[in-house]
């Protein structure tokens, strides 16, 4: 049976007054500092210069409590943070676990008084095993559920937490 996909690219302009594209640069440049900013900083750790380890807070989805763990990688190129999920394991499915395959990459770019962050999501769920049964609509609509609960909460943290801390860097370093 085919695999059914779900896409979904997101992107926000968040609004920095005052902030010189230099300094945002600057701020970006060390994937540690907007890494802890946008994530939950006791849930994120730092396995490498550019590898990180982060166990999300659960999610409610259908009759599912689902909590993402995610090792990723994040570096930045002189231009753009890149952020790229290598693995991510999604507890609280039980025997549906291995069904399901969740990709994301993200790019945060600095702008002159602004940072533009985008990401690119998707979900494939195989409809073997215990999916056969489900019929491919609801599959979708699902995954499509799943996807919107994901965006919310990283433009969430997007517009709090990446914004704050670098809201509160560039003042440090003017």
């Amino acid at each position: 049976m085919v695999p059914v996909q779900v896409h979904r690219s997101h992107g926000i302009a968040l609004q920095l007054p005052h902030a010189s594209q230099a300094q945002l640069r600057e701020y970006l440049s060390k994937p540690g500092r907007p890494m802890k900013a946008l994530l939950n900083r006791k849930k994120v750790q730092q396995m490498d210069d550019d590898r990180f380890l982060y166990a999300s807070r659960p999610y409610q989805l259908l009759s599912f409590q689902l909590q993402p763990e995610v090792i990723f990688q994040s570096s930045w190129n002189g231009d753009e943070l890149t952020i790229v999920f290598e693995h991510c394991t999604i507890h609280g499915l039980g025997q549906l676990q291995n069904l399901v395959q969740f990709q994301c990459q993200a790019w945060i770019r600095p702008e002159s008084e602004r940072l533009m962050a985008k990401a690119d999501l998707s979900l494939e769920l195989s409809p073997g095993g215990a999916g056969a049964l489900l019929p491919k609509p609801l599959i979708r609509r699902t995954g499509r559920l799943a996807l919107d609960l994901v965006t919310d909460r990283l433009e969430k943290r997007c517009r709090t937490g990446l914004l704050k801390g670098a809201q509160d860097w560039v003042a440090r370093h003017p």
